[in-house]
């Protein structure tokens, strides 16, 4: 298992590698980067079964980061390491492609379960993380991935031309999921699916 390690502090990094040795016997490789626009480089040359990435990094760093390492790694588990762990910034880490969230805080053991439950493919998150309030049915779950991150730029004010650049598809495969965006959420225009996405607090 090849894993690409993002994180600013070195002596943190370190440390995690331990850990890693310790909780997955089968890595082949763990390369270190301290930051998101090292790690975006390291991932041209090499392809990684699992990223982790701290938010907190200088340059390209917090969502943006994420955003730009899940297009970049598609097929790869990303994994977000965090000292904050609110309900907000989880929600969105996971909405933006990141199949876990583990607070740097996370113990040894709760480490090992949340890797192994990521590397089965599923999703991990601290335990306060992303509750609906009311249980109301989160919006991302009705949304494929690509869905999803042409919503958040519908959020952003971009046209479908912009998302296509930014998104790397062509202007017409931008209208097909918006249309599908517009089908699942049950609205009938941009303006509908963004106040609907803000109102339940994806954004």
């Amino acid at each position: 298992m090849n894993i690409l390690l993002i994180d600013d502090h070195a002596l943190f990094r370190e440390g995690f590698k331990l850990m890693l040795a310790r909780v997955l016997p089968d890595v082949a490789c763990v390369v270190e980067t301290g930051s998101a626009e090292a790690g975006l480089a390291a991932a041209v040359d090499e392809d990684f079964d699992l990223i982790f990435l701290d938010l907190g990094l200088p340059g390209l760093g917090g969502l943006d980061g994420l955003r730009a390492l899940r297009r970049q790694c598609p097929d790869a588990c990303l994994v977000v390491l965090s000292a904050v762990d609110g309900s907000e910034v989880v929600r969105q880490a996971l909405f933006y492609g990141a199949q876990g969230y583990i607070p740097k805080t996370t113990a040894v053991e709760e480490m090992r379960l949340a890797l192994r439950q990521i590397l089965d493919g599923q999703v991990y998150s601290p335990t306060n993380g992303i509750e609906e309030a009311n249980g109301a049915e989160r919006l991302d779950q009705k949304l494929t991935r690509r869905q999803v991150e042409v919503l958040a730029e519908l959020c952003a004010g971009r046209s479908n031309r912009e998302i296509g650049d930014y998104l790397g598809m062509s202007e017409n495969t931008v209208r097909v999921h918006v249309s599908a965006i517009f089908r699942e959420l049950g609205v009938r225009s941009r303006t509908e699916a963004v106040l609907l996405a803000k109102r339940k607090g994806l954004f």
